[in-house]
């Protein structure tokens, strides 16, 4: 038999756990504070255009409408393989963002361009930040009671970002600290299109289980477990947030979806686990 022992998305999101052990969090964060690094710190709110990249199958369904957004003065900010991806694309990003604590997050670092803030959560590891420039390289915090200690021994002052475990989750509220609120996603998908998890190569997702998700209205999406929780987070992300940002998502994915179904709903707890199909 192939069950789900998953009811709905908030499940996967209360059963989560570091992909890194707590300790080599605990080092990454000691290490990266007393490097110097300058930290963000909160701006005013500003009217720019934001694109924020993320990996997802749909991004390369997209690389045309980007770039002319970009010509009208859009700020592109990438994550994780998604800096790499517009690099190939003849696309310059304004910022890249990383959360994730493992070691070959280095390599959405590389190579280092010129115009590109690189914005770091203290917890990444240590080689992401080598061979950075010092006055465009940022770290940020995920206010977490694991590593609160090491960052108030570190700094007098410092401002937690909240949000959820994926890097998009951090990136909207770190992006609207620093006083952006209109943001226009890409590549944002959050389940599988055509069996790709992302536009491009990612190994370290190739053995994710797959597991069928049903939205309010019936209409099934397939996706990994952590694209299920990162989607059961955005709802509250939402609720959280929305006041204070204008929200879009390109593509037909399960983000986008719920985020057209969550507008005409008054309780927005929409997704659900179904059976494990045998494929998985």
């Amino acid at each position: 038999f192939y069950i789900s022992a998953w009811r709905d998305g908030q499940d996967i999101v209360d059963i989560g756990r570091l992909n890194v052990e707590e300790e080599a969090v605990r080092a990454n964060v000691r290490h990266n504070c007393a490097q110097g690094w300058p930290q963000i710190v909160p701006h005013e709110t500003n009217d720019f255009e934001t694109l924020i990249l993320g990996g997802g199958p749909s991004l390369g369904a997209f690389d045309e409408e980007i770039k002319v957004q970009r010509t009208t003065g859009a700020k592109l900010v990438t994550l994780n393989g998604a800096y790499q991806w517009a690099l190939d694309h003849g696309l310059v990003p304004s910022a890249q963002v990383i959360v994730d604590a493992r070691p070959f997050n280095a390599r959405f670092t590389k190579p280092v361009i010129d115009g590109c803030k690189y914005l770091l959560a203290s917890q990444c590891h240590p080689s992401v930040f080598e061979g950075l420039p010092r006055d465009r390289t940022y770290l940020w915090h995920t206010p977490t009671e694991p590593i609160r200690d090491l960052l108030d021994t570190a700094f007098p002052v410092w401002y937690g970002v909240p949000g959820g475990s994926p890097v998009l989750l951090r990136a909207i509220p770190l992006l609207r600290m620093l006083g952006y609120r209109k943001f226009r996603l890409y590549g944002c998908d959050s389940c599988l299109v055509g069996g790709a998890h992302h536009a491009y190569r990612q190994p370290e997702n190739d053995s994710d289980v797959t597991i069928p998700v049903v939205v309010t209205g019936g209409r099934v999406f397939h996706c990994y477990p952590w694209m299920l929780a990162q989607a059961q987070e955005m709802l509250a992300l939402i609720k959280f947030l929305g006041h204070e940002i204008e929200l879009s998502i390109a593509g037909d994915g399960l983000l986008a979806h719920i985020l057209d179904v969550g507008a005409a709903l008054d309780d927005m707890a929409v997704l659900s686990a179904a059976e494990m199909p045998k494929e998985a």
